[in-house]
């Protein structure tokens, strides 16, 4: 008897966690720990504080560029959870404009600071290894933006798009002045390569790299080009998985 009742709470568990798997996989997002920042909270804003403090006495540019893209880190995870607390809200396109205008801001000033940086000191490995760290983050910043756009209404939606292929449009431009062709070529292919990662992430991030080379000036849209030759398998897999995913939905 106690057999049986083994046997059959295992198969009643393990009917269940198939049923959840997908919707796990589903509703899986970029974390904050992925974006070196804390959950919106408390915590979270006596920490952007800090930063702010700090960027007022730090003179380092790589430094500040690091600080900077924490505070803009944040403002992309606070839209989040100004989405997902409501997303009807009357005055959510207020609240996600004055979001935007900060991490807009955000972002220019890092822009800014590392061309300039980067114009002196060609050379400095910290440079480099900021540049495969922020353009790694703009990705998913991207697909976080993505994903904003199927939880809003349709003005909003409109809206947050615009944004985000204004962004885009931006990150390629300035990560194709700042990196060399195969460091910004490696880039783009570390998010659609990684078989570790959630089969959703890796069909997003194929999908901002068609949208980059769509959108993206000349030189950029020469690198996707040899990206999408040069990994043309991986990229067969990827848009087979993307119709199995809209097939769900």
């Amino acid at each position: 008897m106690i057999k049986k009742f083994i046997f059959f709470s295992f198969i009643f568990v393990f009917s269940l966690s198939l049923f959840s798997l997908p919707i796990l996989a589903e509703e899986a997002e970029i974390t904050a720990e992925e974006l070196d920042i804390e959950e919106p909270g408390v915590v979270s804003w006596l920490k952007d504080v800090f930063d702010s403090v700090q960027m007022l006495v730090i003179r380092n540019p790589i430094k500040k560029s690091e600080i900077e893209l924490r505070k803009a880190n944040r403002q992309l995870v606070k839209a989040r959870k100004t989405v997902q607390d409501n997303p009807n809200d009357e005055k959510l396109q207020d609240k996600l404009d004055k979001i935007n205008e900060k991490y807009k801001r955000s972002i220019e000033r890092i822009n800014n600071r590392v061309e300039e940086f980067k114009q002196e000191n060609p050379e400095v490995p910290k440079l480099k290894s900021f540049l495969d760290k922020y353009a790694h983050q703009q990705l998913l910043h991207q697909e976080i933006l993505k994903k904003l756009e199927e939880k809003v209404p349709e003005r909003a939606m409109e809206k947050i798009r615009e944004n985000r292929q204004e962004h885009l449009q931006k990150f390629g431009q300035v990560m194709n002045k700042l990196q060399n062709k195969e460091e910004f070529k490696e880039q783009l292919k570390q998010g659609i390569e990684n078989g570790e990662e959630r089969i959703e992430h890796r069909v997003r991030q194929m999908e901002i790299i068609d949208e980059l080379g769509e959108t993206a000036a000349p030189e950029v849209r020469e690198r996707v080009m040899e990206i999408k030759q040069e990994r043309k398998e991986v990229f067969q897999e990827l848009r087979s998985k993307q119709r199995e995913i809209r097939n769900t939905r």
